[in-house]
């Protein structure tokens, strides 16, 4: 039955976060930064190299600042990557080298979970750059605003970022910038974390469950389905 043996289990799993839970690790009292990257392309650091970073800083479930910044990748960006990003090489050739923009980038998101659509590759993507650029490995915990979304909206045809916000009415403004992509990212988390909390999910350990598992717990399910029937979803 998933995470969970039964539903006993399920309601003492609740009961238990909501009061005896460390406070640090309920998701309503976390803080998040919600990055996005543009990049030169896929491969990780040093063969492509970041261009852009945003961000948006979530406190008590509201967005209480943000970070954008240019990086001058010291390499050619490819056509196609102009073509979709519209960032050229002289709109970053005086931009911050690398090492300076994440030393910023660590600060802003100090003591925070980090979030993003695909955080597989964004987090890898910076980890690999701060290692080759300043010797530092971060090692945040970190929640995948996509993977959740395939978990509690598992209802859709495709997950696309595009697609889960149109669904959910959420304007994506600038698209494939790293602000614009970022802040609307931090919208939909926030949706999500308010469903994980519908469904009985209260603590950082367990959406990250969650956001692993194959399947929802059959309770989870339930829940979800019932929140769908009353167009809460």
């Amino acid at each position: 039955m998933g995470i969970y043996s039964s539903i006993e289990d399920f309601l003492k799993k609740i009961i238990y976060h909501v009061k005896n839970h460390k406070r640090f690790d309920l998701l309503s009292e976390l803080e998040y930064t919600v990055v996005d990257l543009e990049t030169t392309g896929f491969n990780l650091p040093p063969l492509d190299r970041i261009i852009e970073i945003g961000a948006v800083r979530i406190k008590n479930l509201q967005v209480v600042d943000e970070y954008s910044t240019l990086v001058n990748p010291l390499k050619p960006i490819p056509p196609i990557v102009t073509e979709i990003t519209h960032i050229t090489n002289e709109d970053v050739k005086n931009a911050k080298k690398i090492g300076r923009a994440l030393k910023e980038f660590f600060k802003f998101s100090a003591n925070s979970v980090i979030v993003a659509y695909n955080v597989s590759f964004d987090f890898e993507f910076i980890i690999e750059a701060a290692r080759h650029s300043i010797g530092y490995i971060p090692k945040e915990n970190t929640l995948c605003a996509f993977e959740l979304s395939k978990r509690l909206l598992y209802f859709l045809d495709r997950y696309d970022l595009d697609f889960v916000c149109d669904y959910l009415n959420i304007t994506i403004e600038n698209r494939h910038r790293a602000l614009g992509d970022a802040r609307a990212t931090a919208r939909l988390f926030i949706f999500l974390i308010d469903l994980l909390k519908k469904v009985g999910i209260y603590s950082y350990d367990d959406a990250k469950i969650i956001e692993l598992s194959n399947t929802l717990p059959k309770e989870v399910r339930k829940l979800l389905e019932h929140y769908r029937r009353l167009a809460v979803i």
